[in-house]
């Protein structure tokens, strides 16, 4: 009698062990799920109110939609009102995710820009310290004018120290007239606009406002983070808007060193502070504006949000569905840090991220930007 009831016995409990595994499986799903929903609520709330809500640039933007789409594929694994759970948790997570993950599902099915034969070529880039550590200056400059662009809105026209933490100043006029000729010039700081139309005003912006006639490079560095530079395009005034933000981590710290931390929290006020001075002076001027460049902040960063809502992405036109900027000669360009926006009848018609060709860890920005007909002289 035992022997013939032991492999039935075995039979009926051999099932348990898996039953168990899947119900831990299922918890497990249905826990990161909802975690996952509360760290969005919780960087919601921080992103931009304090310090500490910056780190959510350090997550690729991609993964806003990338995680709540794997933990719904999970949630089969999970049972009952667990599963339901699950899916509930990915669905709204994807649903508040999806506009601080970068990704435009349209762009594929986009048609390719053409942009008018009267439309504005600007070419926006970080030159990596002015090319200091990567290619030669005869490639630099040979790479520059390949563009052909109107207008070029370039940062870091600076040198770095030795240890890489210090910054030094740059006098590069002469060769920049000479590889450039008819083109005018507006310098500040680290930042360089090139047009090949005549400038009419360059009036600063936010902390630059404050700085006095005569400053110092260093001052003038610290506090100029925006270059406005008004042009005459076809007797029409447009502002074009230099940008590089003040990065806001310290990544070679790394994240467990206190100096990492201490960098964010004493770079929250004048970074701020910067996108303020920027977004009060694009939402005062009434000439047609196109504002670009390295903004050190992520889709997933709420620092874009008040430009983002008053003026168009560049990207709307772009034929890319997850558009990369940085960290580009790395691993991978999983983040977008170069920004260009357009507003007031400029509009961009054509848009992409150009190959650096190793003299940079940022990606080149290429717009072509059409204007609203129409003559209009002055300064803004």
């Amino acid at each position: 009698m035992a022997d013939t009831l032991a492999p039935e016995a075995v039979r009926e409990s051999s099932p348990a062990p898996v039953r168990l595994r899947g119900r831990r499986g299922g918890r497990l799903v249905a826990g990161a799920a909802v975690a996952w929903l509360v760290l969005l609520i919780v960087e919601w709330a921080a992103d931009g109110r304090i310090w500490l809500g910056n780190l959510v640039g350090i997550v690729p933007p991609a993964a806003f939609v990338l995680v709540p789409l794997l933990l719904a594929a999970l949630a089969p694994l999970a049972r009952g009102a667990a599963r339901w759970r699950s899916l509930g948790a990915a669905g709204l997570a994807l649903l508040l995710g999806l506009g601080q993950s970068g990704v435009d599902p349209a762009a594929l099915w986009r048609a390719k820009p053409r942009p008018g034969t009267d439309a504005v070529r600007v070419l926006a880039w970080n030159t990596n310290s002015w090319n200091q550590m990567l290619g030669t200056q005869d490639h630099f400059y040979a790479f520059l004018k390949a563009k052909h662009a109107d207008v070029y809105l370039l940062h870091e026209y600076q040198h770095v120290t030795a240890d890489r933490k210090g910054r030094l100043p740059v006098d590069d006029l002469a060769r920049l007239r000479r590889e450039f000729p008819g083109y005018g010039i507006a310098v500040r700081g680290e930042l360089v606009t090139l047009s090949r139309f005549p400038i009419v005003g360059q009036p600063a912006v936010g902390p630059a406002r404050a700085v006095p006639a005569g400053a110092d490079w260093r001052t003038t560095y610290r506090e100029s983070k925006v270059l406005r530079t008004d042009v005459l395009v076809r007797g029409r005034v447009v502002s074009f808007y230099n940008v590089h933000m003040p990065v806001w981590n310290s990544m070679p710290d790394g994240l467990l060193s206190p100096a990492f931390y201490r960098h964010m929290r004493e770079r929250f006020a004048p970074r701020r502070a910067q996108y303020e001075g920027l977004e009060a002076d694009v939402a005062a001027n009434r000439h047609p504006v196109v504002v670009a460049g390295d903004f050190n902040a992520t889709a997933a960063m709420a620092d874009l949000d008040p430009l983002r809502e008053r003026l168009a992405d560049a990207a709307d036109v772009s034929t890319d569905p997850y558009p990369t900027s940085w960290e580009e000669g790395g691993w991978k360009p999983f983040w977008r840090t170069d920004w260009a926006f357009t507003g007031n009848g400029a509009r961009a018609e054509r848009y992409s991220f150009g190959d650096p060709e190793k003299l940079s860890d940022h990606a080149t920005q290429d717009l072509w930007v059409g204007l609203p007909r129409g003559t209009e002289r002055g300064e803004g």
